[in-house]
């Protein structure tokens, strides 16, 4: 491990997909790293489900009424490794940055949220996959466990991530609480549209910055924002056109003490960036740190199981030899 540093620049990046096309969206992604490095940022992070997007139509009208879209993303979920990985990883190395990107990942017959982080050397360190797919997404991702809750010891700190309403979940941050992250990646889907309310965005971000402040970290906010282009590859009728609203996205970058340090528009595509210290988080440990010193041992323990959790264990398999039409024919 090189020596650590304790003052650079992170990047969250605010983009739309290329809707079920993970090749186009990934060539985004890559052209957003090249700049974020480039701008000098050590970090970066992407929004929730960005490659290759985001399934809304599970929101209108009911997952069936989706299945020509569902089996498109199906088509297009990454798999690890693929081309798309590896074009991922090249990213990371010729940059030389560490970055997290949420993609659909297909793995055996089903599809998971999962962040994948990527390092300087152009490594896959690691994934995780959401805990608890929300409500009607449960209809597409299946869940995580926490054998995929990683938190990596870098030259720039600690870094680790979650997704979308997983900030929410108080088991979760207690569990990230005591892995000790400085730098948390944020990944969400666009802010939750609502006519009635002028800062409806803020309903999500106040997750992320409640994370920030909770757990004393430094936490990248990436969302997605709502576009035309998505607009008609996901609505198939005036009605649910009329369900969103273009924007909505609420990037920003989150200190240790829960300030906003860096916030992007909300109907913005590019890249919001801060210069961060991280000496600042002994000053938010000093009044809370919910894994040590402001927690109650005592009273209240979580054990946390962080094995990896199959439904199905086949034991000692044996290699099945394929017999030729010759091998098989006899004669009586």
């Amino acid at each position: 491990m090189t020596a650590k540093q304790t003052q650079f620049k992170v990047a969250a990046v605010q983009m739309a997909p290329v809707q079920n096309n993970t090749d186009a969206t990934i060539e985004k992604v890559v052209s957003y790293v090249k700049e974020a490095a480039e701008a000098g940022a050590k970090v970066i992070a992407f929004p929730e489900a960005v490659v290759p997007g985001y399934p809304w139509w599970i929101w209108f009208d009911g997952p069936m009424q989706g299945m020509d879209l569902f089996c498109q993303l199906y088509d297009q979920a990454v798999e690890i490794p693929s081309r798309q990985v590896a074009k991922l990883s090249q990213a990371a190395k010729d940059a030389g940055v560490y970055f997290c990107v949420s993609v659909t990942e297909k793995d055996g017959g089903s599809l998971y949220l999962t962040q994948l982080w990527f390092s300087p050397d152009g490594d896959l360190l690691g994934k995780h996959r959401k805990m608890k797919a929300t409500s009607n997404e449960m209809t597409v991702w299946g869940d995580g466990d926490a054998s995929m809750m990683p938190v990596f010891d870098t030259e720039f700190g600690r870094l680790g991530g979650l997704q979308c309403w997983e900030h929410y979940i108080p088991f979760n941050v207690a569990t990230m609480a005591e892995k000790n992250e400085q730098i948390h990646v944020s990944s969400w889907p666009i802010g939750m549209p609502d006519p009635s309310a002028s800062f409806a965005d803020e309903q999500c971000a106040i997750g992320a910055q409640y994370y920030a402040l909770a757990t004393g970290t430094f936490t990248l906010c990436a969302s997605q924002l709502w576009t035309p282009e998505l607009e008609a590859v996901c609505c198939k009728n005036d009605a649910q056109k009329q369900a969103m609203a273009y924007g909505h996205g609420f990037t920003r970058i989150i200190s240790p003490t829960g300030m906003i340090i860096a916030k992007m528009e909300h109907d913005a595509e590019g890249i919001c960036y801060a210069d961060i210290d991280l000496s600042l988080i002994p000053v938010a440990k000093y009044f809370i740190d919910p894994a040590g010193h402001y927690s109650t041992p005592g009273n209240m323990q979580l054990y946390v199981d962080a094995s990896r959790q199959k439904p199905v264990h086949i034991i000692d398999e044996g290699e099945q030899r394929v017999l030729s039409y010759d091998e098989i024919q006899f004669e009586e």
